[in-house]
């Protein structure tokens, strides 16, 4: 069973995945970095593109998105007509992000827009009724005939695997939700400009909620009583399941900021002396596995393959905890024979099972490397958290900011009535462009003084922290003209 955990108080909002006492999944949610899968758009087509049988959307992100024919309603219809026969330039229309702009390229369009639930998925356009293959005849035919019968002729709707053990009238009332939530997004468009962001589907806690059948969810712990009281209304199978908790650090199993920290490490210990060397580049992902001090007690060959499989299961968890994507290639210890790395693969798969996320397995080379993909949904950790302009080996400037914040709750929570930080003129530049500090100095109910030092280059340090009077007799020790109280 799963506990999910929801800090969204700071201005970084992070979503935490545990399972058994194991972090399976961290999730960052940062300003800016809104990877915008899901977000529907009153769009405007920018140029054709006939040879391709696609158009450049505009969507107002400032990187037009790429709508290929096959995502337009009229044209699933009938695949003969030309797109050129039913979308010109200039046309306006909904579209929404199917995947996320990356690099050079733009966001990935459909037409065909969806609102997803956690029993169902509702299509305005969509014309039809899919049912989950998991689902098993006659079931599969009795949520198609009955779903069938509640829509309009362009309506349609996908049955979720999660649908199997809900009661109909949950799944008729999360329809009527969804159509009420459709006609909300037409209703603000109509007054809307073009292009706009019309509907927000946020990563937290909508998407990351939306991942997981109820049944497999324990408890999901919130910092907030407000978004508690709306994920109860979203989200009714998970109405009894949700906890807000004020104090929420004192319930993580792990710090957040620690977790940053660990996530980002190139190097990864694990038991027996086991390690994994995690190098990230733009073109693909390397995991290096090192047998390390571990010797086994046996031959070299079993030794290898002792090793391979305690690997197997960290690589697992960590293409999910840090949210790895694209091709990535696994260096194994080499073994020399066909039946253990069909052992291994098999043992591999049984661990990347959990995984919402799509992985391929292609099967080693032959110098022994292994090859697979994991669909990429969203950001990865590294590409968030880290400077990608300083070889992705330290965590950025603004990242730091984040995790300052976060100290500065934690203080607030421990009942501390004034913090001190030291930091470079940058940092603390920084620190202002990034935070809301009125807001947040009415959120924390503390004073917040900074001591200027350039010479601490990367970073902050928490200087002093404790009652109003014995941080004011730690500032009478300091110069002056670099101390500064930013509330």
């Amino acid at each position: 069973m799963l506990t999910i955990y929801l800090l969204t108080q700071a201005t970084e909002k992070i979503g935490i995945i545990e399972s058994d006492g194991v972090i399976k999944e961290f999730v960052v949610d940062r300003p800016g970095w809104e990877d915008q899968v899901g977000n529907i758009y009153q769009a405007q087509v920018a140029n054709m593109e006939k040879g391709l049988q696609a158009a450049f959307i505009e969507i107002g992100t400032g990187k037009p998105g790429f709508l290929p024919k096959k995502e337009l309603p009229e044209l699933r219809k009938n695949p003969t007509r030309k797109l050129e026969n039913v979308i010109t330039e200039g046309k306006r229309l909904f579209v929404q992000v199917q995947k996320a702009a990356y690099g050079d390229k733009g966001a990935k369009l459909t037409a065909n827009p969806t609102l997803p639930g956690i029993s169902i998925i509702y299509m305005p356009f969509g014309g039809y009724v899919a049912v989950s293959k998991k689902i098993d005849e006659p079931q599969r035919s009795e949520w198609r005939e009955r779903l069938g019968s509640l829509l309009g002729p362009e309506e349609g709707v996908i049955v979720r695997t999660s649908s199997a053990n809900t009661d109909f009238a949950m799944v008729v009332e999360e329809l009527n939700r969804l159509r009420q939530q459709w006609d909300e997004i037409t209703r603000k468009a109509a007054s809307a400009k073009t292009p706009s962001c019309i509907y927000e589907d946020r990563l937290i806690p909508e998407r990351l909620l939306r991942r997981f059948a109820p049944d497999k969810v324990d408890r999901v712990i919130i910092d907030s009583a407000d978004l508690a009281r709306r994920i109860r209304r979203t989200f009714p199978a998970l109405a009894e399941k949700t906890e807000w908790k004020n104090d929420m650090t004192n319930h993580l199993p792990f710090s957040v900021n620690q977790l940053v920290e660990k996530a980002t490490r190139r190097r990864v210990k694990l038991h027996k002396g086991v390690e994994l060397y995690i190098d990230q580049t733009e073109a693909m992902t390397v995991i290096d596995v090192n047998s390390g001090s571990f010797t086994g007690r046996n031959s070299k060959q079993h030794t290898a393959e002792k090793t391979n499989r305690i690997a197997a299961e960290e690589v697992a968890r960590q293409l999910r905890l840090r949210n790895i994507a694209g091709i990535i290639v696994v260096d194994f210890i080499n073994m020399d024979r066909d039946e253990a790395r069909s052992n291994l693969l098999r043992h591999f798969r049984q661990h990347l099972a959990d995984d919402p996320t799509r992985t391929e397995i292609y099967g080693f080379t032959n110098l022994g490397l292994l090859e697979m993909t994991r669909k990429r949904e969203s950001y990865s950790l590294s590409h968030l958290l880290q400077d990608n302009n300083n070889s992705g080996s330290s965590l950025s400037a603004s990242t730091l900011v984040y995790m300052l914040e976060r100290d500065l709750y934690d203080a607030s929570y421990s009942g501390n009535e004034a913090v001190v930080v030291v930091a470079s003129h940058e940092f603390i530049k920084l620190l202002s462009q990034l935070l809301s500090l009125p807001e947040l100095a009415v959120k924390l109910g503390i004073s917040l003084y900074t001591i200027t030092d350039d010479c601490l280059r990367a970073g902050y340090q928490l200087g002093f922290t404790g009652s109003q009077k014995q941080v004011e007799v730690y500032l009478d020790s300091k110069p002056a003209e670099s101390v500064d109280k930013l509330f």
